[in-house]
C-alpha cells in the first residue's frame, strides 16, 4: 500500500479494504460491489423516511427490506458468496423500480433502473456477453412495459403537491450518483490498466532493445521468419579477460561476477559511444561489430578506436584480492558477414562468416594486453594507426597467416 493510500480517511480505507482471501481476479469487483452496497443501503435508508413522510407506506416497508438486503449482501460478500450477493442487488434494483412506478407513477425517475441494471449486468465476472445482452433486453422490456402501465394507470399513492418537487429533485440527484458509483471504479480501473499496459510495453521495449538492435526488433514484430542479411563492410571485435580462469578459482563467485559486470559495463559505454553494436558476451568474452545493422562509413577505423579505448579503460579496473590491473586480449578483423536472427525461441542477434571466425582467432592467438589484427587489415589501418608487425601465426582452419598488433593512433 502506498503512502498516499495510508493517508486516506479511515472510512474510505474501511470501505475499499479487501480481505486477504479474496481471489486476485475478484478484487476490483469486491471493492465495486462493497461501495455499491453501502451507497445503496444508505440511499434506501433515506427513501424509508421520504416514502413514510409522504404516506407511501408500501414503499417505506419495501425499503426497510431493501436496507436489510444490502446489509446481508455485505456479509455474503465477505463470506465469499459473491453470486448470491450479486443477484440480490440485481433483483432489488429491478423490483424497487417496478414497485415504485406502480406506487407513485413515472414522474420521479424510478424507471431509471433500466440504466442501472444493464450496468450491473455488464460489470460482472460470472457470465458471458450473450447473457448480459439477453438480460439487458429483458430489463429494457420490463422497463418499457411498466412505464407504459404507469403512464396509463393512476398510481396507488398520491404524493402531496408540496412534496412532488422535492422528490423530483431528489431523484435527479440520486440516480446520477448511483450511476457514477457503479461506473467510476471501472473508469478508474481502465485508466489504471492503460497506464500499467503502457508502462509494461515501455519496459518490454527497453528489454527487447537490450537484446536486439532496434531495426531488427521492429522486423521481428512484423515477421515470424528467419532474418539473415548480408553485410559487405563490417569490422568485428572479440575481447577476452586475461587470466580469468585462474581468477575464478581463487575468488568467490560474487566477486567474479562483480568484476565481470564492471568490465562489461565499461565496454558497453564505449560501444554505445562509438555507435557499435554489442552482439553478446560468453563467459568472460565480449563480442561487438561495427557496421551492423546500419552501415558505417569507416567500420575499420571505428573498431580500431574502440579496441584501443577498451584496452585503456579496462586497465584502470583492478583484480579483486591482488589489486593488479585487469588485462584483456583483443582480436579484430573486417570483411563480409551474414547477420540476423534464427530460430524462434530465446532468439539472439548473431553474426556468421569467415571474417567472424578470423576475428575470434585473432583474439585467441593474441597476447595479454594486446590487440591483434590480420595482415590485410593492418595494411588498411597503417596510414592512421601505429602498427607493430608480429609475423606469421598458425590459425586454425587458415594455416599460417601474417598478423600485427594495433598499438595506437598516429599523432595520439
Amino acid at each position: 500500500m502506498s503512502v498516499a493510500a495510508d493517508q486516506r480517511p479511515e472510512i474510505i480505507k474501511r470501505i475499499t479494504s479487501v480481505p486477504s482471501n479474496v481471489p486476485q481476479e475478484m478484487v476490483r469487483y469486491y471493492v465495486y460491489w462493497k461501495i455499491f452496497y453501502v451507497a445503496a443501503g444508505l440511499g434506501h435508508l433515506l427513501s424509508i423516511f421520504l416514502f413514510a413522510y409522504n404516506g407511501v407506506t408500501f414503499m417505506a416497508i419495501f425499503n426497510i427490506g431493501s436496507v436489510a438486503l444490502f446489509i446481508a449482501a455485505l456479509f455474503l460478500l465477505r463470506a465469499g458468496r459473491y453470486r448470491i450477493a450479486y443477484w440480490g442487488a440485481l433483483g432489488e434494483v429491478t423490483l424497487h423500480g417496478i414497485a415504485a412506478m406502480i406506487c407513485v407513477g413515472p414522474g420521479f425517475g424510478f424507471q431509471n433502473y433500466a440504466f442501472l441494471v444493464p450496468i450491473l449486468l455488464f460489470i460482472q465476472p460470472f457470465y458471458g456477453m450473450r447473457f448480459s445482452i439477453l438480460m439487458t433486453i429483458a430489463t429494457l422490456a420490463s422497463a418499457s412495459i411498466i412505464t407504459w402501465y404507469a403512464l396509463n394507470t393512476p398510481p396507488v399513492y398520491t404524493i402531496p403537491p408540496g412534496e412532488v418537487n422535492r422528490l423530483i429533485v431528489t431523484s435527479i440527484i440520486t440516480w446520477p450518483v448511483f450511476v457514477l458509483i457503479m461506473v467510476l471504479p471501472f473508469i478508474r480501473a481502465s485508466a489504471r490498466a492503460e497506464k500499467e499496459l503502457a508502462s509494461a510495453y515501455d519496459e518490454s521495449e527497453r528489454l527487447l532493445l537490450n537484446i536486439l538492435p532496434e531495426p531488427i526488433a521492429d522486423r521481428l514484430k512484423e515477421t515470424e521468419g528467419m532474418i539473415a542479411d548480408d553485410h559487405d563492410r563490417v569490422a568485428i571485435l572479440f575481447a577476452d579477460i586475461v587470466g580469468f580462469t585462474q581468477m575464478s578459482g581463487r575468488l568467490r563467485p560474487a566477486e567474479v561476477v562483480a568484476m565481470l559486470n564492471e568490465v562489461f559495463n565499461a565496454i558497453d559505454a564505449l560501444v554505445a559511444r562509438h555507435g557499435v553494436e554489442k552482439i553478446k558476451t560468453i563467459g568472460d568474452a565480449y563480442m561487438a561489430v561495427a557496421g551492423v545493422p546500419a552501415p558505417l562509413a569507416d567500420p575499420d577505423g571505428t573498431i580500431a578506436d574502440l579496441a584501443l579505448e577498451i584496452q585503456d579503460a579496462v586497465s584502470h579496473i583492478r583484480e579483486p584480492g591482488t589489486g593488479n590491473p585487469v588485462q584483456v586480449r583483443i582480436g579484430i578483423n573486417s570483411g563480409s558477414i551474414v547477420a540476423g536472427v534464427i530460430g524462434n525461441r530465446k532468439f539472439a542477434y548473431d553474426l556468421w562468416g569467415d571474417a567472424v571466425n578470423l576475428a575470434a582467432r585473432m583474439e585467441s592467438t593474441g597476447e595479454p594486453g594486446r590487440i591483434q589484427v590480420p595482415g590485410d587489415l593492418a595494411e588498411r589501418l597503417a596510414d592512421r594507426f601505429v602498427i607493430e608487425p608480429r609475423g606469421e601465426v598458425d590459425v586454425k582452419g587458415k594455416g599460417r597467416i601474417a598478423t600485427a598488433y594495433l598499438v595506437g593512433r598516429k599523432g595520439g
